[in-house]
């Protein structure tokens, strides 16, 4: 039985073990003949790490590290492992994460001049959920357009915006006000019988009355509040009520438009019984990015054409 608790590192000691371990990770890099070994947060992050440095870089080559030792000696994974090699990266060594809200935070030294890819929106979830790219993997999993997920998303999006001005702005006043657990699971919709009818008008109305009550909750408790500087400094970061949905928690909204296209495929294996197996939606929804298409993507692709330029 181990009563000492954890060892304590100090500060030095764990600066010279993530800077050991990143000139490993380097001498690899140019043994192996990559053009940079590239830590993302963990193994579900590669496939989209892998289009996106495919589309900047087609003719380089990478390694991606999906998980390292921590200096107590676990395998670890996540955001922060990633980070604890931030002070020892350079052309052979980058680090890829999600953006949670650095980029909306505009976090100093998170960026492509320090060797850092960032996915811009909250997650590299968001990306998949572009709505153009919602709406191609149903045109290629259920045969044509039932329901106009970029419709969906826009409305959403609407609905959503003033609380994540809310939440931005709380965070500067009183963090605890609105976690983002909170923001989290208002965000969780339940999947109904009747959710894809009128293009999803039952989980809006719902997703509506939450957001409804929460902001008359913040206006009762901060009368003085004035939310307009974040709304502001939004629009200045190309964050508007049409396109938040970029930029709230990734994986809520994957799971819910997932579920929305398990659903629509099931509603046309009914009405055409004949269809069997195939690939599904989420399948389809994860096979290819809108390149080109929209601000944060075209960011994130100049990112790596800089990192990756000789």
């Amino acid at each position: 039985m181990n009563l000492e608790g954890r060892p304590q590192y100090t500060d030095q000691e764990k600066y010279d073990f993530y800077r050991l371990a990143a000139k490993r990770f380097k001498a690899e890099t140019k043994l192996y003949g990559y053009t940079a070994a590239i830590h993302i947060e963990n193994k579900n992050d590669e496939i989209f790490w892998g289009k996106i440095l495919r589309q900047a870089l087609p003719n380089k080559k990478f390694r991606f590290i999906t998980s390292s030792r921590s200096i107590g000696g676990n395998v670890t994974c996540g955001c922060t492992q990633c980070l604890h090699y931030k002070d020892f990266l350079d052309k052979r060594f980058w680090i890829a994460i999600d953006s949670d809200y650095r980029y909306l935070n505009q976090q100093t030294d998170v960026d492509a001049q320090h060797f850092i890819l960032q996915t811009y929106t909250y997650s590299f979830e968001n990306h998949f959920c572009f709505g153009e790219n919602a709406n191609q993997a149903e045109v290629e999993c259920c045969g044509e357009i039932k329901f106009d997920f970029v419709a969906f998303l826009r409305e959403y999006s609407r609905i959503v915006y003033p609380l994540l001005v809310w939440q931005l702005y709380l965070q500067g006043v009183s963090p605890e006000a609105f976690p983002q657990r909170v923001f989290h699971r208002l965000l969780t919709l339940p999947i109904g019988a009747r959710a894809t009818e009128n293009n999803g008008a039952s989980l809006l109305q719902i997703l509506k009355e939450r957001v409804r009550k929460l902001e008359t909750h913040f206006r009762k408790q901060y009368p003085e509040a004035d939310p307009t500087w974040y709304e502001a400094r939004c629009q200045d970061l190309g964050v508007h009520r049409d396109n938040c949905y970029l930029y709230v928690r990734g994986h809520q909204l994957y799971d819910l438009l997932t579920c929305l296209g398990k659903r629509l495929r099931q509603e046309r294996k009914q009405k055409e019984p004949e269809i069997k197996g195939g690939r599904s939606f989420e399948n389809f929804l994860t096979s290819h990015l809108c390149f080109g298409q929209y601000d944060e993507i075209r960011r994130l692709v100049d990112d790596a054409v800089k990192l990756g330029s000789d």
